[in-house]
């Protein structure tokens, strides 16, 4: 069984704050890939071609219509970007959670193995006392 040490606290706020940064990774991935399909749909509708015989004011309808198509193709575009930006701070600070986690978590176990490397040498050492106890009752 693994001894408590007084690391225990710390590495449970630290792996909450790592799940955290998963999340937050996640979600931000889950943006990201919303973001790329608006921009596929906004590029979808702007490739259509509305125009059809009619006067000029349809014509023209069209065009205004186009012209806005492609701006929200633009805005799409810019979200696409926004959202990569910031899956990728997402990332760094999941990364950066992890490792610290993990540094805390290496600590943590190299503590709870020199307790019981303690323990060990602790319950070795009243082994050899008790030996020697019994080898001069023995011999007396």
């Amino acid at each position: 069984m693994r001894p408590k040490t007084r690391l225990d606290p710390v590495v449970k706020l630290e792996e909450k704050r790592e799940e955290q940064r998963l999340a937050e990774m996640s979600a931000a991935a889950r943006a990201l890939k919303a973001a790329e399909e608006h921009l596929e749909q906004q590029r979808l509708q702007a490739r259509a071609d509305h125009r059809r015989t009619g006067s000029v004011c349809d014509w023209h309808l069209a065009d205004l219509s186009h012209a806005r198509a492609l701006s929200d193709v633009r805005a799409a575009e810019h979200a696409v970007s926004q959202a990569s930006t910031a899956q990728v701070a997402s990332r760094d600070r999941y990364t950066e959670a992890y490792m610290r986690a993990e540094a805390i978590r290496r600590v943590a176990a190299a503590r709870a193995d020199e307790i019981l490397q303690a323990r060990e040498q602790a319950e070795r050492r009243e082994q050899d006392e008790l030996g020697v106890l019994r080898f001069a009752r023995a011999a007396a």
